[in-house]
């Protein structure tokens, strides 16, 4: 018989560590060219989001307390915005954490 000992790492099972690993995935892309592509519809063209104006992030959020947005905190300043200018403006893209279900925003092959 024989036995092994591994070293387990207790500070995955946080729930801290769980969010800022989940943010750590989020926001991995650094500032990214702004988007060439976009398709707003009608009914989002006035729908107010948030950005964190700082130089290591190009994403929006439409959750103010988002866990990627939280990190901004003392690394830039919050801005509140319509999606149009967020992406026209700011070329941002959305958030896979708080507006996953605006991809089709981007999406240049959906028929519409």
């Amino acid at each position: 018989m024989a036995f092994s000992c591994q070293e387990t790492d207790k500070t995955a099972d946080t729930p801290l560590a769980e969010a800022e690993t989940a943010a750590s995935l989020t926001d991995t892309t650094g500032m990214r060219p702004a988007p060439t592509f976009f398709v707003i519809p009608p009914d989002l063209a006035e729908k107010r989001v948030w950005i964190c104006e700082n130089t290591a992030s190009d994403l929006f959020h439409v959750q103010h307390d988002c866990p990627v947005l939280v990190e901004c905190k003392g690394k830039g300043s919050f801005r509140n915005l319509t999606i149009v200018r967020a992406i026209e403006d700011f070329g941002r893209y959305n958030c896979q954490t708080c507006s996953e279900g605006l991809n089709h925003i981007f999406d240049e092959e959906l028929v519409r």
